[in-house]
């Protein structure tokens, strides 16, 4: 094969498809029984869940300066239109310090929904949100600019991406917003991202927020596993191929050079280049080997620190949930620090929650009359040494927090399945469960993130643990960036002409 991914979370899967549409051979190795990764769907009697994707931005065919890289993607692929993606506004609903609060899409809609309610504030959150805008575009466009080589054109078009690159959301809000109650809901989808303000990049925050404001929050119908059938469809059309339950067990290096991939069935398949879309600590470590890298990058990846996890509890209720006064995604918080709701979360602690309900927007997941219902919150791998003994106590207590935000939730359910971290890390091999890969905190995003390519020819990694970071949106994007490593192209417009001839 020209190209051999292992593992078929949305980043290889993307990766993939772009390369087989231009031409190359083109192998995904999926472990599991399904493509997807963590957007993978399942289904239980009469209920379709999602396994942990709630929302995704990028979608549409308008929004900011280089957004809509998912609609990008699946047209170059051509399997935009065998997807329908429903549009969500408000794309979330907050509840924090007494007061409930829609958030819409549009800078203006959002401006003067939450000035309406701080009206002292309501400049200085325009203009913090202008700033996130200006950053998200800056972001989009990072790569080909730097591609030029030319340093005026960096530092005049990535002003803001070089200035706030070091800082965290707590470290910029201040200078616009001051109001504790406004600075708690205007970051209430910190979970997206999985740290609180103080220690989240402001810089991929501005982007995965602008993403939702004004490239547009979307739900794609049937279900996210829907988004990576469309990508495997792609995948196939373009003459590529993927197998299932086939693990990987090594990655062949001789050289310093690829030359191949083992399977547990013993079966080699040779090839000069392989995209990881696997966890890199077990790409590194056991696929290829300490050995073949060099004591810098290995000291580097060791200093990097993973992303916490999440327990998802997959319910279906027969309960009439809108008169119940309940919304698609909804954030509940007890407290108005988002930073003890972390640490809340850390230590195995209620005092927040995500409650989604896909059925509000997608009536055909569930049997007239009922819905289905997603409760997130963080979770930490090492809370308890057996996730197992302590799962039931752990639903039971994630009910009883959501039963009190929604009335009668706990009476009504007539299915409950959970996941935990220990869940996450079997079916994806992620290590410890990680949501996000490495943590997208300030030193661990952009180019201080492990890059696409290795220091080994013939090797990339593609998804939430290479650049650009986590979320749906985030891993496409590095499959864009990894096809484009593969190819040699410098600029995103010419993959997009290549896919297109």
């Amino acid at each position: 094969m020209d190209i051999v991914v292992i593992g078929s979370g949305i980043g290889g899967l993307t990766a993939a498809a772009l390369l087989a549409k231009t031409g190359l051979q083109v192998l995904v190795l999926e472990q599991h029984d399904r493509a997807g990764g963590y957007a993978h769907g399942f289904k239980r009697k009469k209920y379709t869940f999602d396994a942990g994707v709630h929302l995704t931005s990028g979608c549409g065919m308008q929004g900011f300066a280089g957004g809509q890289i998912i609609r990008k993607v699946l047209q170059a692929v051509e399997s935009y239109e065998q997807l329908e993606f429903v549009k969500v506004n408000p794309f979330a609903v907050v509840s924090v310090g007494g007061l409930s609060v829609e958030l819409p899409t549009s800078i203006n809609a959002l401006v003067e929904q939450l000035g309406d309610l701080f009206p002292h504030e309501r400049q200085g959150l325009q203009d913090l949100l202008r700033l996130c805008l200006q950053l998200a575009e800056q972001v989009a466009k990072a790569d080909d600019v730097i591609a030029s080589n030319d340093l005026a054109k960096m530092n005049l078009e990535l002003n803001l991406l070089f200035k706030y690159r070091r800082s965290t959301l707590a470290d910029i809000w201040g200078s616009y917003i001051r109001e504790p109650q406004l600075q708690s809901i205007f970051a209430a989808l910190w979970p997206y991202l999985g740290l609180p303000p103080e220690k989240v990049s402001f810089v991929y925050w501005a982007s995965m927020l602008m993403g939702y404001v004004e490239d547009g929050a979307y739900y794609c119908k049937g279900g996210f596993q829907g988004l990576a059938n469309a990508l495997v469809n792609g995948l196939k059309q373009a003459g590529g191929k993927i197998r299932f339950k086939c693990q990987v067990t090594r990655i062949s290096v001789s050289d310093s050079q690829v030359q191949g991939v083992f399977l547990a069935s013993g079966e080699f398949i040779a090839t000069n280049t392989v995209i990881s879309n696997a966890d890199m600590l077990l790409t590194v470590k056991k696929l290829v080997g300490e050995s073949y890298f060099p004591k810098r990058y290995l000291s580097r990846l060791q200093n990097m620190r993973p992303s916490i996890s999440i327990f998802v509890v997959y319910i279906a209720t027969n309960l009439d949930v809108v008169q119940a006064g309940a919304h698609h995604e909804a954030f509940y918080y007890d407290e108005l620090d988002h930073e003890v709701n972390y640490n809340n979360s850390v230590q195995g602690n209620l005092s927040w929650m995500s409650i989604t309900i896909p059925t509000l927007v997608d009536d055909s997941l569930a049997p007239k009359g009922e819905h289905i219902v997603m409760l997130t919150v963080l979770a930490d791998f090492e809370q308890t040494s057996h996730w197992s003994p302590e799962k039931a106590a752990y639903i039971e207590k994630m009910l009883d927090f959501a039963d009190k935000k929604i009335a009668g939730l706990k009476a009504h359910t007539v299915f409950i399945e959970a996941g935990s971290p220990a869940t996450l890390q079997r079916y994806t091999l992620n290590h410890k469960g990680a949501a996000y890969g490495w943590d997208v905190s300030p030193k661990q995003v952009g180019a201080n993130r492990a890059a696409n390519k290795a220091p080994i020819a013939g090797l990339y990694f593609a998804g939430h643990w290479t650049t650009p970071g986590g979320g749906i949106y985030g891993v496409s994007y590095s499959g864009v960036q990894t096809a484009q490593k593969v190819l040699g192209l410098q600029q995103q417009k010419e993959l997009w002409d290549l896919c297109a001839k």
